[in-house]
């Protein structure tokens, strides 16, 4: 099993933290889902930013996973250009 604790951050406020389980063989379906399921709030500036962060991880470098929509309170911040990656899976 993998645990996950997912956070919404508004103006770098907590806003929500839900804690989920899944089977290792589940997680490349359960990280979209959740990603899909915040994406709306990000792009309606609800929230700034979400992070994911796996539990069991003892590597502080691999542990966390985050994406906002404003990178101004995120620590090395990496752009993703949206653009490239849909046109590259279309």
């Amino acid at each position: 099993m993998i645990r996950l604790a997912i956070r919404g951050y508004a103006a770098g406020v907590l806003q929500f933290e839900d804690r989920i389980e899944t089977g290792a063989e589940k997680l490349d379906t359960v990280i979209p889902r959740l990603a899909e399921k915040h994406a709306a709030d990000l792009l309606e500036h609800r929230l700034h930013m979400i992070e994911i962060e796996f539990l069991d991880e003892p590597n502080p470098l691999e542990r966390f996973f985050r994406f906002s929509s404003d990178p101004s309170m995120m620590r090395r911040p990496v752009m993703v250009d949206l653009e490239k990656l849909t046109k590259g899976n279309a």
